[in-house]
C-alpha cells in the first residue's frame, strides 16, 4: 500500500524505467535480433543429428539450431516482435531432409512474399541419390494435397500451380513406379530457387559417385528460366547469387573413408564442377565458387568431349565455348585431389581469377605419374606455366600437396614455381618451401627474397618437403625418445633454415617494399620442438627481431598432430 503524507496526499508508485524489448526502438531490436541469425557451418559438414543430441561446442549445427529456436520464440512473443523477427527467420535456410524440402516449398507457394527474405539457401541432400528419390516419392501423397498456391497470374505462381497439377496427375504412377520420376527432387529445388529471388549464397550437395546421376535436369531447368521469365525479365531468379558452394556428399565421403567400407570405391571420384557450367552462366553476378571433395578434373566438358569422343559431334564448326569459369574471381577447393596439372586447366578456364585456394585430400595417392618425368623441364601443362601466362589478375594464392613425387614436371622446372617472382598482382601467398626450392639443398643457392612476388603483403611459408610424407603415418606413434632423436638429427636442417630466414629478414626491404606479415608453419613439430626443454618460439627470437626492425610482423606455429 502506498505511503501517505501528513497532508493526506498519496505518494506515487515507483516507475520501472528500464527498457524492454516491447519499448525499445525497432532499430535497436533489429540489431539484437541480427545476432540470432544463424551462421551456417562450413562447406563439407554432414547433416545434423537429432536436435537434443547436438552437443554444444562439438556439433557445428548446435548454434544454428539454437539461434533459429530463439528467433522463432520472438515470433511468438508478440505481434510487434514477430514483425521484426519473422523476416530474419527466413534469412538463412538449411534443408536437411526431404520433409523440409516439401514444407519449405509449400510455405513459399502459399506465401511467395516470404521468398525475398532469404539470403542463404543450402540443400544437404544428394538429389539424385536413390534413398532421397524414394523418400520424396513416399512423402508426396502425404503433403501434396496440403499445398495451397497463392492467387495471382505472374509467371512464378502460374508455373508453380502447373507443376503441382502435374505432380497430382502423375502421383499414382509416381508412387508405384521406380525410375520414371527420378528428377522430381531436382525440380523441387529448382522451384525453391525460383521463389527465393534475393538469395545471395547457395549450397548444393552434389554427387561424388558414378552410381548417382549428375544434376543435368536441374541445370537444364535453371538454364530455361531466362526464357520462362521473358515477359518478366526483372523477376528472373538467381540474379543476386554471388557465391555458389558445391558440396561433395560428406556422408558418402565418410563411408568411403572407413577401413571396413564394403562399397565399391572408384579409382577417381568426387564432385565434378565442370558439369555445372550452365548453372554458373545462369548466375550473372556469381564471383565466388567453393567446392568440396572435387575429382580434380578442371578441363571443360567441351575439352573432355574433344579429347575422349564417344561419337560424331556437330559442334566442331562452332568452335570452343568460352571458359566455363569466365566470371569467377574466387575459387576455394576443400579436400581436393587436384594435382598441379589440373590447376593449370583451372586457370585456363578462370581468366579473371583473383583468389585460388586448395587444400588437398588426405590419404590419397596421385594418379600414375607421367612417363616423361624430367625434373629440368616443365611440362606444357605445368602449374608454373599457367601462373605465368593465365593468372594476370591473381592476388591470393594458397595451394599445397602432401606429395608430388613423380609430378615435379607438372609443377615447374625442378618441381619449382619459378613464375611467382614475376607476378606483380600477387599480394597474399601461402606456399610450401618444397614448391619454392624443389629440395632443401637449394636454399643455400638462391636468397628467398628473390623467389617471391614483388608486391607481396602477406606471406605464409610452410616448412614442408615432399620426401617427409613417409613420416605422416609414423609421427602419431612416436615415443618421447624417438621425438628427441629426430630433433637431434635435424640440427643441421634448423641451422640452414634459420640462416635462410635471417638473410630474408635482412634483405626483405631490398625488394618486398609492401610486405607486412610473415608466418612460418612447421608441419612436423619435432623438427623444432623438444618436449619439456625447447619450444618452437626459442629458435626464432632473432628472426622476429630482425623482421620487426623492417616493420614486418613475424610469427611461427606448428601443426598439432
Amino acid at each position: 500500500m502506498a505511503a501517505t503524507l501528513s497532508t493526506g496526499l498519496k505518494l506515487a508508485e515507483p516507475r520501472d524505467d528500464r527498457p524492454s524489448l516491447q519499448t525499445m526502438p525497432p532499430e535497436i531490436i533489429n540489431l539484437i535480433f541480427e545476432y540470432l541469425v544463424p551462421q551456417p557451418p562450413e562447406i563439407g559438414e554432414t547433416r545434423p543429428v537429432g536436435y537434443h543430441q547436438l552437443l554444444e561446442e562439438e556439433e557445428p549445427w548446435f548454434d544454428f539450431t539454437r539461434c533459429r529456436r530463439g528467433l522463432r520464440s520472438m515470433c511468438l512473443a508478440s505481434r510487434r516482435l514477430s514483425q521484426l523477427a519473422f523476416p530474419l527467420l527466413y534469412r538463412v535456410i538449411a534443408l536437411w531432409d526431404e520433409t523440409a524440402v516439401l514444407l519449405f516449398l509449400r510455405t513459399l507457394t502459399d506465401k511467395p512474399e516470404y521468398g525475398p527474405w532469404t539470403r542463404y539457401l543450402s540443400c544437404h541432400l544428394t538429389l539424385s541419390e536413390l534413398s532421397v528419390i524414394r523418400n520424396i516419392r513416399q512423402l508426396l501423397p502425404r503433403y501434396l494435397d496440403t499445398f495451397r498456391p497463392a492467387p495471382g497470374g505472374g509467371v512464378l505462381i502460374t508455373a508453380a500451380r502447373h507443376f503441382l497439377q502435374m505432380l497430382r496427375a502423375f502421383l499414382p504412377q509416381m508412387v508405384a513406379t521406380e525410375g520414371d520420376f527420378d528428377h522430381v527432387p531436382q525440380a523441387l529445388i529448382c522451384f525453391i530457387m525460383m521463389f527465393v529471388t534475393k538469395v545471395e549464397t547457395i549450397l548444393l550437395q552434389v554427387p561424388i559417385s558414378d552410381d548417382q546421376q549428375e544434376y543435368e535436369v536441374l541445370c537444364e531447368q535453371i538454364k530455361g528460366l531466362k526464357e520462362l521469365f521473358s515477359r518478366e525479365p526483372e523477376a528472373i531468379p538467381l540474379q543476386h547469387v554471388h557465391t555458389l558452394m558445391l558440396q561433395g556428399d560428406p556422408e558418402l565421403l565418410a563411408e568411403i573413408g572407413k577401413d571396413e567400407c564394403e562399397c565399391d570405391v572408384p579409382e577417381v571420384w568426387g564432385s565434378q564442377p565442370r558439369k555445372y557450367a550452365s548453372l554458373f552462366a545462369s548466375c550473372p553476378r556469381l564471383t565466388t565458387l567453393e567446392v568440396s571433395s572435387d575429382d580434380g578434373v578442371w578441363t571443360s566438358a567441351y575439352d573432355e568431349a574433344r579429347l575422349f569422343p564417344s561419337g560424331p559431334s556437330g559442334d566442331d564448326d562452332k568452335g570452343p565455348p568460352p571458359p566455363f569459369l569466365g566470371n569467377i574471381r574466387h575459387i576455394y577447393l576443400h579436400n581436393s585431389v587436384a594435382y598441379p596439372g589440373d590447376l593449370h586447366h583451372l586457370l585456363l578456364n578462370a581468366p579473371m581469377l583473383e583468389t585460388l585456394y586448395m587444400s588437398p585430400r588426405d590419404d590419397v595417392e596421385f594418379r600414375e605419374a607421367l612417363e616423361d618425368n624430367s625434373l629440368e623441364v616443365a611440362h606444357p601443362e605445368a602449374l608454373d606455366i599457367a601462373l605465368a601466362n593465365h593468372a594476370k589478375h591473381l592476388r591470393n594464392l594458397d595451394v599445397s600437396w602432401q606429395d608430388i613425387s613423380g609430378f615435379e614436371s607438372l609443377v615447374g622446372p625442378e618441381g619449382r614455381l619459378t613464375s611467382l617472382a614475376t607476378m606483380p598482382t600477387l599480394e597474399v601467398l601461402c606456399v610450401q618451401m618444397g614448391l619454392l626450392y624443389g629440395k632443401p639443398a637449394a636454399v643455400l643457392e638462391t636468397p628467398l627474397v628473390e623467389l617471391l612476388p614483388p608486391n607481396l603483403i602477406e606471406l605464409v611459408l610452410e616448412d614442408w618437403w615432399f620426401f617427409n610424407v613417409r613420416l605422416l603415418s609414423e609421427l602419431p606413434k612416436w615415443t618421447s625418445a624417438e621425438k628427441v632423436r629426430y630433433y637431434q638429427d635435424e640440427h643441421s636442417y634448423r641451422v640452414n633454415a634459420l640462416r635462410t630466414l635471417v638473410r630474408f629478414a635482412r634483405d626483405v626491404r631490398s625488394r618486398l617494399l609492401k610486405l607486412r606479415k610473415v608466418a612460418l608453419v612447421c608441419k612436423i613439430p619435432w623438427k623444432w620442438v623438444l618436449e619439456g626443454a625447447v619450444d618452437i618460439e626459442f629458435h626464432f627470437e632473432e628472426v622476429k627481431r630482425l623482421f620487426l626492425e623492417q616493420g614486418v610482423e613475424f610469427s611461427v606455429r606448428s601443426d598439432e598432430l
